[in-house]
């Protein structure tokens, strides 16, 4: 299986599109006013480019969600994600954002996807860009922290995923979208916290591997703006143990009011409010090292809402 992965990684990737990246017409007195006028396109074969801040890479896989049961069209994700941020008003004057186009899953091959995943968050973070990734199934994030390892060994790493889920199901035949968490936490000795647990979607068994591992959360009902206080406090505890922080956020963690285009929708879940104010937090503590963001999938989303506010969740992230 490992060969297999060795020998498909290079298959697993597919350049930028530059017909993704378009918006409203502009005079060239007015200069480069929006985020498709903004983003430097570059084909992964010529590596990171030198000086840039900022790295995308789309996840455009979803058998981790098919393997999982879960309801397809993730795989298309990143795309419309792109195409609401291209959009946007761009106003992060000296910073260097690049689209390096997307990891994908030829077959089944989700492992090779990941690997490949791995190879260019790991090279990334090398030349000094914090790399967001845009999925896809939640499966990414065992590409993604792999490719991270690789590069802060020696260091305390922690992972803080907002989401629902724990994504802690064992592997009982082959991994998928809900089993990157306990596949990084029985290969790593790493910390996990996640943020909006909710109790109806996670079993027992899931609480039960949670605190096997000393996983810490704080579950959905107590993710609320006005609980914020005692929500930064676990924030500090958990930043202060660690160097650097890889962040995950599951689109399903928000409520299908204002994320209806996610694999696993629910009415309970964060406000948008609260999730900036995580973030914002998070960002200014200097310690996140990559962000991720899962689970976007168009084919279930109301006029564009859910892909707007994860376009709203890079844009914030690139400001701070």
């Amino acid at each position: 299986m490992e060969q297999w992965i060795t020998d498909h990684v290079a298959e697993a990737y597919r350049a930028p599109d530059a017909n993704v990246w378009t918006g409203r017409t502009t005079t060239p007195a007015q200069g480069a006013q929006y985020w498709y006028q903004n983003v430097v396109l570059q084909d992964w074969a010529k590596g990171p480019l030198a000086g840039a801040n900022f790295g995308i890479v789309g996840y455009a896989c979803e058998e981790g969600v098919r393997r999982n049961q879960g309801r397809l069209g993730a795989a298309a994700g990143a795309k419309s994600v792109r195409e609401r941020i291209a959009r946007m008003a761009w106003h992060h004057d000296r910073k260097i954002v690049v689209d390096y186009g997307d990891v994908v899953c030829v077959g089944e091959g989700m492992e090779a996807a990941q690997a490949q995943l791995s190879l260019m968050v790991s090279m990334m973070i090398d030349a000094g860009q914090m790399p967001i990734v845009l999925g896809g199934g939640h499966d990414l994030a065992y590409g993604h922290f792999s490719g991270i390892r690789a590069v802060t060994r020696g260091t305390e790493l922690g992972i803080i995923n907002l989401d629902a889920h724990f994504d802690l199901r064992p592997v009982t035949d082959r991994p998928n979208s809900g089993t990157p968490f306990n596949q990084i936490l029985q290969e790593n000795a790493v910390s996990y916290l996640a943020l909006g647990i909710q109790q109806q979607a996670n079993t027992t068994e899931l609480f039960a591997i949670a605190e096997k591992h000393g996983v810490e959360y704080v579950l959905a009902q107590q993710c609320q703006t006005d609980q914020l206080p005692a929500v930064i406090e676990t924030l500090d505890h958990f930043l202060d143990r660690h160097d650097h922080i890889y962040l995950s956020i599951d689109l399903d963690g928000f409520s299908s009011a204002y994320a209806p285009g996610v694999s696993a929708p629910s009415p309970y879940g964060f406000s948008p409010a609260f999730v900036v104010a995580v973030l914002n937090y998070l960002l200014a503590s200097g310690k996140v090292i990559s962000v991720d963001l899962a689970e976007m999938n168009p084919v279930f989303d109301v006029d564009g809402s859910t892909a707007r506010l994860a376009a709203g969740l890079v844009d914030r992230v690139v400001a701070a």
